[in-house]
């Protein structure tokens, strides 16, 4: 039964041939038009690491984790064919790696670093050139995909809280969790998020019910090894709001597809995925979905 979910996912994606995430051969061809794109979010052992696709090849790092990643992080960008990276964007201080994105500067010839200037700002000198990025500045990845910062912040438990943009599609991207950036954005305007990535730092710390309602997301992507469980309470909430919540401990690999209309969720399975508690989650709803289609 897995086997035949994995060929399925690999025929929706035009992909010329199967393989486990983890193996080097073949690629997988996302076959991006020139009006779509795509992000992935990788089940790494550390790290909250993403990969935003571009069309033509053209590709952006979220965060590379430490160097024990290399590994994995490589073979999973040679699977893309993400051989182009253009940026990398460091999200917060636990997600800095200096010596790590270093190398994979050199290794891929990355041209862009961006960082959170409240962050930059404490760091001494070191030898990456990032670009300082503070709230509401705007960064421009394509003719028709933009990033845009809503918070920027140096203190525990806070960061670079961003949103991609993209026609219909809006993608919000969550570092932070203390009370006063919660409250922060519950001034913003949020309502036509699509996606979100939650943060998730230990068991005691969450988005709050309001938070998450304002924003009212259809799909919710978490990050979270084998060991690290999740809050009871926290499920509970997901759970009554009615998101789809993925998780990369569960899920595996997650890639999502967007074009001007809609957004497709597809899931990788791997080995090391791991089973959650009967009923934890809408666990019938949730399990590997392949092709779900949405619109809000």
């Amino acid at each position: 039964m897995k086997k035949l979910i994995i060929i399925i996912l690999f025929f929706l994606l035009s992909i010329s041939s199967a393989t486990a995430i983890g193996e080097t051969d073949p690629q997988i061809d996302l076959n991006l038009q020139e009006n779509e794109y795509g992000l992935s979010f990788l089940p790494l052992e550390k790290g909250e690491i993403a990969i935003l696709h571009l069309p033509e090849g053209i590709n952006y790092l979220i965060n590379t984790g430490p160097s024990e990643n290399k590994k994995d992080l490589y073979s999973i960008l040679k699977q893309f064919g993400a051989n182009n990276i253009q940026g990398i964007i460091v999200t917060e201080k636990r997600e800095y790696f200096p010596e790590f994105i270093t190398e994979i500067i050199k290794d891929f010839k990355v041209s862009k670093v961006y960082m959170g200037k409240s962050f930059l700002e404490t760091q001494g000198q070191n030898n990456i050139n990032a670009i300082p990025l503070s709230e509401q500045d705007k960064v421009k990845l394509s003719n028709q995909l933009q990033l845009e910062v809503i918070y920027d912040g140096g203190n525990t438990g806070e960061g670079l809280d961003f949103k991609i943009s993209f026609n219909k599609h809006l993608f919000l991207w969550l570092t932070s969790y203390t009370k006063p950036v919660q409250s922060h954005l519950l001034n913003q305007k949020l309502s036509d998020v699509n996606i979100v990535k939650v943060p998730i730092y230990n068991k005691s710390n969450f988005i709050s019910e309001e938070l998450l309602k304002h924003i009212d997301p259809q799909t919710a992507i978490l990050y979270r090894s084998k060991q690290r469980m999740l809050n009871s309470e926290f499920l509970e909430l997901l759970q009554e709001t009615w998101i789809d919540v993925y998780l990369t401990g569960q899920h595996g690999l997650i890639t999502i597809k967007f074009n001007p209309l809609n957004y497709e969720v597809i899931t990788f399975p791997n080995d090391d995925a791991i089973e959650e508690e009967p009923n934890q989650y809408k666990e019938a709803y949730l399990l590997l979905q392949p092709n779900l289609l949405k619109n809000k």
